[in-house]
């Protein structure tokens, strides 16, 4: 029992979550999309580290993040780019956008999955900030900050704040691709060294 307990602790300490909301989706300088581009689009683990904790599926209309799907056509999922960033705006249960922004690989070595939560962001920065509270009943929850009216200016200050809390997106096709190669590697190995014993 106790295992578990602190298999559950060390899950919630080291995966972050979003606690910065919108009440439209962001950015309000980007046009909404029909539909996401081909290179951002695959099956992802979020690399946070120490666990591989959530799985984003991206194709080109739907996602599928958290075991919850999302169709462009859909109120509550609306799809932004800009440059070489891709928005995928989520409506959650309190009527308010999620955003989970990711950088394309020409400025990393994988996508990047950049989120916003207040231990990066200074939320006094801005003028309308809605609050929240924590569930305290429910102890993986915790308080969000909503913002209203955010203008291009403050959603650029958000863009470069959040990459101090960014995470790899490691495509899961790559990662089976590799583990074939390196399978392949062993077994040809292994048939050298029976090749070897035999001649002598």
């Amino acid at each position: 029992m106790q295992k578990i307990s602190l298999f559950t602790l060390l899950v919630i300490l080291f995966t972050s979550c979003s606690d910065i909301l919108f009440t439209s989706p962001q950015p309000s300088f980007a046009k909404n999309s029909s539909d996401i581009s081909e290179d951002f689009q695959g099956k992802f683990n979020v690399d946070r580290g120490l666990y591989s904790y959530d799985t984003l599926n991206i194709t080109d209309n739907t996602i599928t993040f958290n075991g919850i799907d999302y169709t462009i056509s859909d109120d509550n999922f609306v799809v932004k780019s800009w440059g070489n960033y891709l928005f995928l705006n989520l409506k959650d249960s309190t009527q308010k956008w999620q955003l989970l922004t990711i950088l394309s690989a020409p400025h990393s070595l994988n996508n990047t999955l950049l989120e916003m939560n207040s231990s990066t962001i200074d939320v006094g920065r801005f003028n309308n900030v809605d609050t929240i509270a924590a569930d305290t009943t429910n102890p993986n929850s915790y308080t969000k900050y909503i913002l209203n009216e955010v203008n291009t200016l403050q959603f650029h200050y958000l863009l470069r704040m959040s990459s101090k809390s960014q995470f790899d997106l490691i495509r899961l096709e790559e990662v089976i691709a590799v583990e074939e190669e390196i399978e392949d590697e062993e077994s040809l190995e292994s048939d050298i060294e029976e090749n070897l014993t035999t001649e002598e």
